[in-house]
């Protein structure tokens, strides 16, 4: 069985706008390093769809002033306390979003490394680190009409909200840059480097190390 050698940050925190390739990214680095993946969609995905049905409101209707829009802060609350959890008991998490508001305010992101229960390094990553995925405006909207999800709709009907996104810019904090446009090999081998994160091992490998 495989583990994971207990160096760098506790939580790794992927953000970027939708299309950028986030979700592919964490599943990746999290299979890398043996970090639970705790992505928003699949957290609060069918409670939050649920909840738009009994409003009447579209399932993906998420973006602007929608009902959908209204649940952010509930679906964020319970992304950040599952992870949160997992960290009470030694897992460490890889915790995907588009985080737009967190990573362009530094009181909000001290809120999440908050949630999470640890403080952030001013000196470095420290127990919280944040990815962004940096990816084009065109590449963007290109990704999002190839993929065709139902959730994707707003933005492809409305490109002003993927350009939105993007203008929010890199985050503000400290962060570690994931460069979307190069090969998902490239960009979870760089990324490891940088946030100083064990790679998983083998079980006989790991009893010489910490545990994770």
């Amino acid at each position: 069985m495989a583990e994971c050698e207990a160096q760098g940050p506790r939580a790794v925190v992927v953000s970027g706008p939708a299309g950028s390739g986030k979700t592919t990214f964490a599943t990746s680095l999290a299979s890398e390093t043996g970090f639970v993946l705790l992505d928003l969609d699949d957290v609060t995905g069918p409670l939050t769809a649920a909840a738009l049905a009994l409003a009447g409101a579209e399932p993906y209707a998420l973006d602007g002033d929608s009902a959908g829009a209204r649940l952010r802060e509930a679906r964020y609350a319970c992304l950040l306390g599952t992870a949160a959890a997992n960290l009470a008991v030694g897992r460490r998490v890889v915790v995907v979003a588009p985080f737009t508001r967190e990573r362009a305010s530094v009181e909000a992101w001290e809120g999440v490394v908050g949630s999470l229960g640890a403080r952030a390094s001013s000196a470095g990553h420290g127990a919280v680190a944040l990815c962004y995925l940096d990816c084009p405006t065109d590449l963007l909207l290109e990704r999002l009409a190839s993929r065709r999800a139902l959730r994707d709709r707003a933005k492809i009907d409305r490109p002003e909200l993927v350009r939105a996104a993007v203008l929010v810019g890199r985050p503000v904090v400290a962060h570690v840059r994931v460069d979307a446009t190069s090969s998902l090999g490239d960009q979870v081998r760089d990324a490891v480097a940088e946030l100083g994160v064990g790679r998983r091992v083998d079980r006989g490998t790991a009893a010489r190390s910490h545990a994770c």
